[in-house]
């Protein structure tokens, strides 16, 4: 049976801390979203949506970071209850583009609420610098993986 010293190391890896970090905050919005059924990638979709589009599911998955198995599934799903909506682009009939219906917006509308008890939450245990020093890292740490061009070496 390891020894409290090598669960340490574990427990003090960036990876480690990482994930954890990433499992406390979903099931923050899996509980502020619970009456919406909605995932933390649906939202990041029907958000990004919102913004840009119309736009193509390959271009939309780049923007929000998610891969093309994972962007499928949470289009179809959407669509499924009827909270995007899919046209041929006219410029390309090869390509469809996607869009939010308006059960979508007004369902994005109630998630952003939620979504945003849910950033508080995970944050109240912060103090405001504390918090700002966290968002500042993460985005630090995430911007080498952020859709769009890489940020220039310093």
């Amino acid at each position: 049976m390891p020894t409290n010293d090598a669960l340490d190391r574990l427990y003090d890896s960036p990876d480690f801390l990482i994930r954890r970090a990433h499992q406390v905050a979903s099931a923050a919005f899996a509980e502020a979203c619970a009456d919406l059924d909605l995932t933390p990638a649906q939202y990041a979709t029907l958000f990004a949506l919102r913004h840009r589009a119309p736009i193509s599911q390959n271009e939309l998955g780049r923007v929000i970071a998610l891969d093309r198995a994972t962007m499928s599934l949470v289009v179809r799903l959407l669509r499924e209850r009827d909270l995007v909506s899919v046209a041929d682009d006219p410029s390309d009939k090869r390509r469809s583009l996607l869009a939010l219906t308006r059960s979508g917006r007004l369902l994005l509308s109630r998630a952003e609420k939620a979504s945003g008890r849910a950033s508080e939450g995970l944050l109240a245990v912060l103090s405001p610098e504390q918090a700002a020093t966290l968002m500042e890292l993460l985005g630090l740490l995430t911007s080498v993986h952020r859709p769009g061009p890489s940020p220039a070496p310093q």
